[in-house]
Parts: C-alpha cells; sequence; structure tokens
C-alpha cells in the first residue's frame, strides 16, 4: 500500500514566508555591511592623511597612534570573519595601511640597516595600500583616486 504525498503541500506552503524572512534577513545584513564599509573608508581614508602628515613630520608617536587605531578596525574585521562574515576590501587597505604606519614609525625610530629595512617593508606596504584602496573605493562605489601620497612621503625620508 502507498500512501498519499500530501506532506508536500505542507512544505511549499510553509517555503514562501520562510524565503521571505531570509530575503529581509539578507537585505538588511547587505545594508549593515554597507554601512560598516562606508565607515571603514572614512577611517582609511582620514588615517591616511595622517600618515602622511606624521611622515613629513618625521612624528614616529603619530604614526604609532594611528596604527593602533586602525588595529581595532582590523580586530572587528576578524571578528566578523570569525562569526561567519566576511572581510572588505576597506579592511584590508586599513591592515595594509596599519602596517605601513608601525614600520615607518620603527623606522625612524632606528638608525642604519634596520631603518633601511623597516622603510623597504613600509613601502611594500604603500604599494599593497594602493591596491587595497582601489578595490576598497570600487567596492564602497566612490570615484577612485591616486593613493600615491603615503608612498611620496616615504621617498622623502
Amino acid at each position: 500500500m502507498q500512501r498519499p504525498q500530501r506532506r508536500f503541500t505542507f512544505k511549499r506552503l510553509a517555503f514562501g514566508p520562510a524565503a521571505f524572512s531570509l530575503a529581509l534577513c539578507a537585505s538588511t545584513v547587505m545594508a549593515q555591511d554597507k554601512g560598516q564599509m562606508e565607515t571603514v573608508f572614512r577611517k582609511v581614508s582620514a588615517a591616511e592623511a595622517t600618515i602622511v602628515k606624521a611622515i613629513g613630520a618625521g612624528d614616529s608617536r603619530q604614526l604609532s597612534k594611528t596604527g593602533s587605531e586602525l588595529g581595532r578596525v582590523i580586530e572587528a574585521a576578524l571578528k566578523r570573519r570569525e562569526e561567519g562574515g566576511s572581510v572588505t576590501s576597506c579592511d584590508m587597505a586599513a591592515h595594509s595601511l596599519a602596517f605601513l604606519a608601525v614600520s615607518a614609525a620603527d623606522g625612524l625610530a632606528n638608525k642604519g640597516e634596520p631603518r633601511r629595512m623597516l622603510i623597504e617593508d613600509a613601502r611594500a606596504a604603500a604599494s599593497d595600500f594602493q591596491k587595497d584602496m582601489a578595490a576598497c573605493e570600487k567596492q564602497a562605489g566612490k570615484k577612485t583616486g591616486s593613493h600615491t601620497s603615503v608612498e611620496k612621503a616615504l621617498r622623502a625620508l
């Protein structure tokens, strides 16, 4: 004897509200991600200007402070990643810029060969930052700009 297959109709009826709820949650999450990306973009842009000024002034204290502030952005991105979220290219730009700031601060504090090596590391991070920031601007829907000011400031050292 076969049983009637009426259970499928109940599953189909339950699928509609579930699909609607999933779509609503997905749009809410996307809006939160967009807001977080905008916030990170603004922080990275402001940090870039601060770092250029600090490198020009030879202020290792300001560079370290800015690197620490960007560290909070990086920690938030890691926390999101651990919770199953995604890391944006703006988060990666923050990481590159923080590494640049810390390397430049340590380079200013040292002399000789260690200084040269740290400044080279900062230059490599500046190159990574340019690529990450271009991707960040594209992802955030912003106009792509030139982010060579940090690299130019490092060359002046």
